[in-house]
């Protein structure tokens, strides 16, 4: 609990360069952005700058390499997963998830009226999409 509490006030204060907060995964020579999925339930996590991880000799994950993001502010598209009957969306490999089911975008599961599931926790679509 105390990482994702982490997670959720570092992605408020996500300065840009090499100041900006990495999470380094106990034991690992990777750093990640708060918003990556192989820390999100993590709770051996240490938070550091991107500049501080780099000075220990870690690599970016291929997902969070900052010179291979572009823009930040360029939305990328997310899919999801329904299935005919539920009002929720899943990740893929939910075991909530039924069959057979569909991949969507984020954005359709929100116009759609489709909430997260709780156990396995998909990306959270935005207010009003």
């Amino acid at each position: 609990m105390r990482a994702l509490l982490l997670i959720v006030a570092l992605l408020g204060a996500w300065p840009q360069g090499s100041g900006e907060y990495v999470l380094v995964k106990k034991g690992s020579n990777e750093y990640h952005r708060p918003g990556c999925d192989l820390v999100r339930d993590t709770t051996d996590v240490v938070a550091m700058t991107r500049g501080e991880a780099e000075s220990r000799g870690m690599k970016p994950h291929a997902a969070c390499d900052p010179s291979k993001q572009g823009d930040r502010n360029t939305a990328r598209t997310e899919y999801v997963f329904v299935a005919a009957g539920d009002k929720r969306y899943h990740r893929e490999s939910c075991t909530k998830l039924g069959t057979p089911h569909q991949r969507i975008t984020l954005e359709d599961a929100g116009k759609k009226k489709y909430w997260p599931c709780p156990v396995c926790k998909p990306p959270i679509r935005k207010r009003g999409a």
